[in-house]
């Protein structure tokens, strides 16, 4: 397996390969090696040109990051993980020069990005005995630099249905999810499959209808987070959840990061804390009465938030057909992310049905997307991330249902 991982100057890169290295090394017969970006390119210059690599001309710098990406290659051929500590840009005045290439994009089989607190990284440049060149950069400059380059990574992924996974500066939470990551990605991890699991488990209900709902939980179907309640009742503080998700970070990893504060509860406790939960849902009666008539479709309710809650939910109000969502297991099946939703929608069309998804949030913006017909609900106020992305987005699939006076500006929206 060839991991990327891309990050801005002073993120900690190499000092997270050289722990999960260490780590993998420690616990496991896995051979890995980290090659690094800058020091290798370097070493080519010199072997090659008998210059350092950024004195080179660009057509020179262009032969030895292909040279480098065969490398990559060769060494993926002798060992099970290879790491690699890459740039996808640098600050060039007042603005970013891209040195991603297309070889970058096509070589490695997936990309993470370590997304360390801006105020981190200007501390870290400063006190670095290394190259100085960051040593005035601001923390607005870096969270600028920072947010152009997780953009751009993600587009590129998407363009190659794969996640661009965010770490963080958690460096032991990010260790094990790599290794889980290599471990399992095949079997629990990736989209494409799992949607396939999915449609294969549950065949012979999808194929009765032509029409399939796809419907978020937590502030759709309910007006209430109920997430927030089942950790109070765990002893989880609000705050906690938050900043596994500060940012909007919605990737694979955040839901293992807090897969990792359910699963170390009592079980006894979560059953507990997931029936107390029930009696604090607060049902919107409007999604409800809808999926109660849609007599004709398959409907599915997809959360990312705690299956234990919705599936007692569900036994009370009858509300779904199958339900999919992240549990409290010692064992992950699948984690429900923005990309795992995205890959259901596409799936359900690719067989011929019409989809319809509704959801709240940004976890939910790429399925709405996928789907033949996707809505928006807000219940009582509207999401601020949700709103930013509808207002740099230039054309959008995504409607309003049940408008109930907190309105969406979709003026973007296909007719």
């Amino acid at each position: 397996m060839k991991l990327a991982i891309y990050g801005v100057s002073r993120s900690g890169k190499d000092y997270l390969i050289k722990n999960v290295i260490a780590y993998l090394k420690e616990t496991t017969l896995l051979t890995v090696i980290h090659i690094e970006g800058s020091k290798t390119l370097n070493t080519l210059a010199q072997d090659m040109f008998q210059q350092s690599f950024k004195s080179l001309e660009e057509s020179r710098k262009k032969v030895l990051r292909e040279k480098f990406t065969e490398i990559v290659s060769e060494k993926d051929s002798e060992y099970d993980l290879v790491l690699v500590d890459g740039h996808y840009s640098f600050i060039d005045g007042y603005s970013h020069k891209v040195v991603f290439t297309e070889q970058d994009e096509n070589v490695y089989d997936h990309f993470f990005y370590l997304d360390t607190p801006s105020e981190m990284i200007v501390d870290f440049s400063k006190k670095s005995t290394r190259d100085k060149r960051n040593l005035n950069i601001t923390v607005e400059q870096v969270r600028n630099w920072k947010n152009y380059e997780k953009c751009e990574l993600d587009k590129i992924c998407k363009n190659h249905r794969k996640e661009l996974v965010i770490l963080d500066e958690d460096t032991k939470s990010s260790i094990k999810f790599i290794y889980f990551w290599f471990e399992f990605y095949s079997s629990k991890l990736c989209n494409q499959t799992l949607a396939l699991n999915f449609y294969n488990k549950h065949k012979s209900l999808l194929e009765k209808s032509n029409k399939v709902i796809l419907v978020d939980c937590d502030k759709t179907v309910s007006i209430n987070d109920g997430t927030y309640d089942f950790c109070r009742y765990l002893g989880i503080k609000k705050e906690e959840l938050k900043s596994v998700f500060r940012n909007d970070r919605y990737t694979s990893y955040q839901f293992f990061k807090v897969w990792n504060l359910y699963k170390k509860q009592n079980p006894i406790k979560v059953g507990e804390s997931a029936t107390q939960t029930l009696q604090k849902i607060n049902l919107s009666q409007s999604v409800f009465d809808y999926l109660a008539n849609q007599k004709d479709s398959a409907v599915v309710g997809i959360t990312s938030g705690v299956f234990d809650i919705w599936s007692l939910v569900n036994e009370e109000y009858e509300i779904f057909d199958v339900l999919l969502g992240n549990t409290c297991n010692s064992e992950i099946e699948y984690l429900v992310t923005p990309l795992f939703k995205k890959e259901i929608a596409n799936l359900l069309r690719e067989k011929g049905k019409h989809v319809v998804a509704i959801g709240d949030s940004m976890i939910d913006i790429p399925m709405l997307e996928a789907a033949n017909q996707g809505y928006l609900i807000a219940h009582e106020k509207l999401n601020k991330a949700v709103e930013s992305y509808l207002a740099g987005v230039v054309c959008t699939n995504i409607k309003q249902i049940f408008d109930v006076g907190v309105s969406y500006n979709l003026k973007n929206s296909m007719n």
